[in-house]
């Protein structure tokens, strides 16, 4: 699909700044190329839905010092959990519907100092995924559904639908999404699109519609993996987190590019394999390239070694309740919106809106937080230790023990057809282990399945996340999968 926009549709921030910085662009030009490319196929064509809320047009603020930073003439689009003083933050829902918070959330600000433009907030499925069962992923009551701009009735993936279909249908180049357990990896994956999950708790969390603090992340979606690398490590300097990197997040990347000689990635296969034969095939035929360039590939490595492995689902469950249930209280009353101060509030809301917002799923998972009470605080505790130890002791392990650099797995299924009868049907994934471990990990874009993306997921450790996208950076280059969608109505 060809649109007015479609030339600088696909250019990396890294050569639009370029761009910008050398004055073949204004900021103005850029900035509009992205408003009237959302308004093609967003708002209009093939109406993607991504977007729930924007700029209209870009006005130069002219008489006071405005920001001259690294990311200058940037547009970037936000998750729309994600607090901003410019637009709404509704997390989809009718209930916060037209309710600006009063101040942007610190990673925003951070990309305010740095000079970037949020040009708007992406649709995500409601509540981040988590109100109630047999969810839709990219539906919410307020930006409808999105689509997948690969096959139109197949799904975007979650919860951070709307910020990859916006990078992968060319309107961004870089977008912010957020991750709790997956919803980074699994929207990149099926979009096509580089998704990086950064260690927890690096970049901060701050005014944040929550989930649970003890797994929620800010990720960063990208057509490429240095454009990645080049915005985590701006954002890493602005918010004074560069220390965790040996003091300059930038050179600790580059140093790690340089030292590649003898990178081994290990190959985990039980838990991780058979739930779709064709992406399986993509997968091998991927590592075979990868191999035959000089990476060294140690298959079969044991991510049970020395625990009995297995994601405890009870436990991550009540993790999230018992975090929801307090967390999401306390935003709720912090931003002081009428009547709507606690999850209660929500339940209430939402049952007397059941016909907008109880269409297709309940909220289960919002009535078991308000059951919730004092005497299940140790079980939470015991829950929370199981659940970061089990995986947190496989993944370091098997790091150490195999003596590999990664591990890499299939990031997930091919996309499914949204069903709003049922709900979603992933046949399986490989990002859990990191997400709730809180190590790093990055989905890569290795091909496709028919006319569907698919992708593979590398996972460090603990702030190895320089480490990390060098590595990924390389396997991007030997691979040199570039997918662009071609928005098929069905396959």
């Amino acid at each position: 699909m060809k649109s007015s926009s479609d030339s600088i549709a696909w250019i990396s921030a890294k050569d639009l700044l370029q761009s910008h910085k050398s004055g073949e662009l204004s900021k103005g030009e850029i900035i509009d190329a992205s408003l009237a490319r959302v308004n093609e196929l967003d708002n209009a064509g093939p109406c993607l839905r991504a977007v729930i809320s924007q700029l209209k047009e870009y006005v130069p603020v002219r008489g006071r010092n405005l920001p001259e930073g690294e990311l200058n003439g940037l547009p970037i689009l936000v998750k729309d959990n994600i607090d901003t003083s410019d637009y709404p933050t509704t997390a989809g829902s009718l209930a916060l519907e037209g309710s600006h918070p009063s101040q942007n959330a610190p990673i925003i600000q951070a990309l305010v100092e740095l000079g970037a433009t949020v040009i708007g907030k992406t649709n995500l499925s409601e509540w981040s995924n988590f109100r109630g069962k047999n969810s839709i992923s990219g539906w919410s009551a307020i930006g409808g559904q999105t689509l997948n701009p690969y096959v139109l009735d197949r799904s975007p993936g979650g919860s951070s639908s709307g910020s990859a279909v916006s990078v992968a249908a060319g309107y961004v180049p870089v977008a912010l999404g957020t991750e709790t357990d997956g919803s980074i990896i699994c929207p990149a994956a099926v979009n096509g699109v580089v998704g990086f999950k950064p260690t927890h708790g690096v970049l901060p969390t701050k005014g944040i519609i929550p989930i649970s603090s003890s797994q929620d992340t800010v990720g960063i979606f990208a057509r490429c993996i240095s454009d990645v690398a080049f915005i985590f490590g701006n954002l890493l300097d602005v918010l004074g987190r560069s220390a965790l990197y040996g003091g300059s997040f930038s050179n600790e990347y580059e140093k790690y590019k340089k030292l590649q000689t003898a990178v081994r990635i290990g190959i985990p296969r039980i838990g991780f394999f058979g739930y779709s034969v064709k992406l399986d095939q993509v997968f091998e035929e991927a590592i075979n390239a990868i191999s035959a360039s000089g990476v060294e590939i140690v298959d079969e490595v044991d991510l049970k070694f020395a625990t009995d492995f297995s994601i405890g689902l009870d436990d991550e469950m009540l993790v999230f309740l018992w975090e929801l249930n307090r967390e999401l209280n306390k935003y709720l009353h912090d931003r002081n919106v009428e009547g709507v101060r606690s999850i209660s509030d929500l339940i209430g809301f939402n049952q007397r809106h059941a016909k907008e917002e109880l269409a297709y799923f309940g909220q289960e998972h919002f009535e078991k937080a308000c059951a919730l009470n004092h005497e299940m605080y140790e079980q939470y505790q015991q829950s929370q230790t199981n659940n970061i130890r089990r995986t947190e002791t496989a993944i370091l392990k098997t790091l150490t023990l195999a003596e590999v650099d990664v591990l890499c797995v299939p990031s997930m299924s091919p996309s499914w057809v949204i069903d709003r009868v049922n709900g979603d049907a992933i046949a399986g994934s490989g990002y859990s282990v990191a997400a709730v471990a809180g190590v790093c990990s990055i989905n890569v874009p290795i091909g496709l399945v028919g006319e569907l993306p698919v992708g593979m997921t590398l996972i460090a450790s603990y702030h190895e996340d320089a480490k990390l996208l060098a590595i990924a950076e390389r396997l991007e280059s030997i691979l040199s999968v570039r997918l662009r969608p071609k928005f098929f109505k069905s396959i």
